[in-house]
């Protein structure tokens, strides 16, 4: 499975802005929004510039009554993801795993070679298991660099995939940009592209 994603990566990376999502083998219809959370700063004097913030990378979608969500977000110079997952549905939403590890997250370059990943040196029970999201209900999955190894790859590093193991479905959004403002005081917000959505109808 992570080969097909890391192939599939690599065909359209190229052309990879700020958020996407990769829909393989699956039935159903999908609905796929992506985008980013960018800072806004409007700078009211002058002076030198100063990094004052990173915008925040961003992609979803639904597949009939389940919603995936990746956020991708620097804090205290670490990179922090989130993977939530909802079910809207009545029934309760189950994948069945052949081991013990239930998703992944994956840093890759702009050439899709891999930098980073979640499940490196970990060990898994290689016993069946499953991962069930409860009707109406929500999951989240999370996984953090820290500080001194994102470091290490923070110039090569572009995109961030995340995908529940065992399922067709991978969402990537971009690596957080650093925002620059020129000195002295600014307003400042944020405001989230990618508030479309785009579909697929099998």
């Amino acid at each position: 499975m992570e080969e097909a994603v890391t192939g599939m990566i690599k065909n359209w990376i190229a052309g990879f802005a700020a958020g996407a999502l990769l829909l393989t083998g699956m039935t159903g219809t999908a609905y796929a929004g992506f985008g980013t959370e960018i800072g806004v700063y409007f700078p009211a004097g002058g002076g030198s510039s100063r990094e004052v913030g990173s915008s925040v990378g961003y992609a979803c979608f639904t597949v009939d009554n389940v919603a995936q969500e990746l956020t991708v977000e620097e804090k205290h110079g670490g990179l922090v993801m989130e993977l939530c997952v909802t079910n809207d549905g009545d029934t309760p939403y189950t994948v069945e795993h052949p081991n013990g590890q239930l998703y992944e997250f994956v840093i890759m370059d702009k050439r899709g070679k891999v930098l980073w990943r979640w499940s490196e040196g970990m060990a898994f029970t290689q016993a069946l298991t499953s991962s069930t999201v409860e009707a109406h209900g929500t999951a989240v999955y999370k996984a953090e660099l820290k500080r001194a190894d994102y470091k290490k790859i923070r110039k090569e590093a572009v995109i961030v995939t995340a995908f529940i193991k065992d399922t067709p479905y991978t969402l990537s959004a971009s690596v957080p940009e650093r925002i620059q403002e020129s000195g002295g005081s600014a307003i400042r917000g944020a405001i989230r592209i990618g508030a479309g959505r785009s579909w697929y109808d099998d």
